[in-house]
């Protein structure tokens, strides 16, 4: 069963241990898209975006001066 969260794909995989079948569940899309849908579970990464790397204008003002 495929949910979509964000566009994020959620489905389960079953992935054979020897004989034992085991079931895991997957989440496939960006990161950024998953930072969005579970921040929580996504606090670990560090993610800079072009908007958060752009000095802001005050700062242009500052080195135009």
């Amino acid at each position: 069963m495929t949910y979509k969260i964000y566009g994020l794909k959620i489905y389960t995989k079953t992935i054979m241990d020897g004989r034992i079948p085991k079931m895991y569940g997957v989440i496939e899309g960006s990161v950024n898209k998953m930072m969005k849908a579970y921040p929580g579970e996504f606090s670990f990464m560090r993610h800079e975006t072009k908007r958060s790397l752009r000095p802001s204008a005050k700062e242009k003002k500052k080195g135009k001066k």
